[in-house]
């Protein structure tokens, strides 16, 4: 009965999932032709400017010369691997820039200005960007993060990637207390928790900043965003997410995902797929 029942249910997905591709399909050439018409729609979601490649690199250099046959474990010899590096800021003094261009909430907070951002400053969540030093600036600026949440805490630690030495990579556990207005939110006095984050900032010789990425969720069980990263997971936290998908969670599974997996439950009673038991 749960063969049928998976088998009727995938059909009912996939179904669904042609009909809505058909009509995005239709809806995404309308929009092109607007688009092309008026010279609209630069850096949007299917029209992304692009982003900076990688400038400075170090070849690995592995623990145990090379990798055995076979493994794929490849563990670093971070010191030689580092010491190759061509990248005239030493590893420490990049991770206290770091911290300082931090400190200065990305030269938004009272006090600071944008000179620690390059003026081809890119900023590339998972979702949102790339977007320009400018653009940043006013979004970032706008949100008075340390006004809504006087206790936020990064609770960051910093590392420089062996393999590109002008990248620092800095992991966060973030909290706070929502005690103030947040996007014309009024304050909820509610718990921040946000998920383990990988963020990055890559150098230039200058010592600014030329691009961040932030909010790319290591670990969506934890905290109370399921996952959601940067100020979509705060505005989350409080209570107010977003009214589009990508902003409610981290992973929202399409039909067609559903409709699959559902054909692989039904497969494995019959012994086919992944979680099919083997007969001896």
């Amino acid at each position: 009965l749960s063969v049928c029942g998976n088998v009727s249910t995938a059909l009912v997905l996939l179904t669904s999932d042609a009909l809505c591709s058909l009509v995005q399909t239709a809806s995404h050439c309308l929009v092109d032709l607007v688009d092309f018409i008026c010279g609209s729609g630069k850096n949007t979601v299917r029209k992304k400017i692009a982003w900076h490649e990688q400038r400075y690199s170090n070849a690995p250099i592995y623990a145990n010369d090379k990798p055995s046959k076979g493994a794929s474990l490849g563990d670093l010899d971070v010191e030689k691997t580092m010491a190759q590096s061509k990248f005239p800021i030493a590893p420490e003094k990049l991770i206290q820039r770091a911290k300082e261009v931090l400190a200065s909430e990305f030269g938004t907070g009272a006090g600071f200005d944008s000179n620690c951002l390059a003026d081809d400053f890119q900023f590339v969540a998972p979702i949102v960007g790339p977007l320009s030093k400018k653009e940043f600036m006013q979004a970032f600026g706008s949100f008075k993060l340390r006004d809504a949440v006087p206790d936020l805490a990064d609770n960051s630690w910093f590392q420089v990637d062996p393999l590109e030495p002008n990248r620092v990579w800095f992991f966060s556990r973030a909290t706070g207390t929502h005690t103030g207005p947040l996007m014309a939110i009024a304050a909820t006095g509610k718990r921040i928790e946000m998920p383990p984050q990988a963020q990055s900032m890559l150098f230039n010789e200058k010592g600014e900043c030329y691009t961040l990425t932030v909010g790319y969720c290591m670990d969506k069980r934890i905290g109370n965003t399921e996952g959601v990263g940067g100020v979509f997971g705060i505005v989350k936290a409080v209570g107010k997410a977003l009214p589009f998908p990508e902003a409610k969670r981290l992973y929202t599974p399409s039909q067609r995902y559903e409709a699959f997996e559902r054909v692989a439950k039904a497969g494995e009673p019959l012994g086919f797929g992944p979680g099919a038991q083997r007969r001896s």
